[in-house]
């Protein structure tokens, strides 16, 4: 089974922030939220991979596509 729950970093120690009886050999995923300040590089990077994609998409000599 999977589920999320959140945790905070404190003293270099993970911590849940709720009670949760984790069995001895679970492994865990972890994906770090960073503050918008912290995080600055990543959006950038983000940024540009999308941009460079959607470049792709729209060459040039794309034809024009109406709403319909």
């Amino acid at each position: 089974m999977t589920s999320g729950n959140l945790a905070i970093v404190r003293n270099g120690k993970i911590e849940l922030l709720n009670p949760l009886s984790i069995p001895e050999g679970t492994k865990v995923f972890i994906i770090p939220i960073l503050s918008e300040e912290n995080n600055q590089e990543e959006t950038e990077d983000w940024n540009n991979f999308s941009l460079k994609n959607l470049n792709q998409c729209y060459a040039e000599n794309e034809p024009e596509y109406t709403l319909e």
